[in-house]
């Protein structure tokens, strides 16, 4: 599953911005990259320790992009 073409950058996640770098990661998503791309970009721009926090929050990403979709529709 890919994101939209439309790029929102780390979208909720932008917390994570100040302590890693992962902002190329989430470019590279917002461009139409996978979900698994992000996941393997995520792991890679972060220590081993963080791993489980990575995770988490790619799978926080696909459980909620419904709703997050939804509200951004709404918004518009």
């Amino acid at each position: 599953m890919s994101s939209s073409a439309e790029g929102d950058g780390c979208t909720g996640f932008q917390w994570l911005e100040a302590h890693f770098p992962i902002r190329a990661c989430c470019d590279v998503h917002d461009a139409g990259g996978s979900d698994g791309t992000l996941l393997d970009c995520l792991a890679a721009a972060t220590p081993d320790w963080a791993l489980p926090i990575v995770v988490l929050c790619v799978f926080l990403m696909v459980v909620f992009r419904p709703l997050y979709q939804w509200l951004k529709a709404r918004a518009k």
